[in-house]
């Protein structure tokens, strides 16, 4: 009889701190297996900086990222992974060299709330890319994920996101928050894992206005992505939609 070698999982524990040696709160801490970087595990710092990962990896490998700093991946060489210190990045938006303050995290029944309004996660360009600066939140193949989770269901004021290439079409600098829920309540399906709310700022003036905007991709097979969007914004009545 052939036998069959299992992996046993591991618990990996660390601490997260910035250049001064203050904690990291609510970074992104990501478990995958080398050399293909599967993901296996993913968590976020808590108010120390510390975090703990279970999983199994022949090969463990950590990925730790946060706003402003370096994205930094390190061998899991044992469990305990013991003080580790980020190194500030610039965030560079073409020739532009953005520097605000870190967005606001607080702890909510159902989840995280940021505010993004005035932080520098309202520079980094599209709502899209601000989903995939918050914690417990990441960009992979098949879109925005959630540790653990899996596809978030996504509303934007309300109105529930009918595909992610909308996020897209939204600009950072538009949006005031967004909560990310990982505890539904009865109010959504049972099957619903986890939900992103997008708040937007209210928009200026009144009257009808539109913008396109359109994508390329080039991999096996070429893919180009279109859409609009439209609002109409009268005496407090707002309509918008998308296509």
């Amino acid at each position: 009889m052939l036998a069959v070698m299992t992996v046993p999982a591991s618990a990996f524990t660390g601490r997260v701190v910035d250049e001064t040696g203050l904690p990291a709160t609510f970074a992104n801490v990501v478990l995958m297996n080398a050399p293909d970087s599967t993901f296996i595990a993913g968590t976020t710092t808590d108010a120390n900086g510390a975090f703990t990962l279970t999983g199994t990896a022949a090969r463990p490998i950590v990925k730790i990222s946060y706003l402003g700093y370096k994205t930094l991946v390190l061998d899991a060489v044992g469990s305990d992974l013991g003080t580790i210190a980020l190194e500030p990045e610039a965030t560079v938006l073409g020739e532009v060299v953005v520097k605000g303050q870190r967005p606001a995290f607080k702890l909510t029944t159902e989840g995280i709330k940021t505010d993004v309004e005035n932080t520098l996660l309202s520079k980094v360009g599209s709502a899209k890319a601000v989903l995939e600066n918050l914690p417990g939140v990441q960009k992979t193949k098949d879109g925005i994920q959630v540790f653990g989770k899996g596809t978030p269901l996504i509303y934007i004021n309300g109105r529930k996101l009918q595909s992610q290439t909308e996020l897209d079409q939204i600009s950072s600098e538009d949006i005031k928050s967004i909560e990310l829920i990982t505890n539904p309540g009865a109010k959504y399906d049972a099957t619903v894992e986890a939900v992103i709310l997008i708040k937007t700022k209210r928009p200026q003036g009144e009257g009808f206005s539109f913008n396109t905007q359109a994508s390329y991709y080039a991999a096996e097979r070429p893919d180009l992505d279109l859409g609009t969007n439209w609002n109409f914004r009268h005496k407090g009545l707002d309509v918008f939609g998308s296509v």
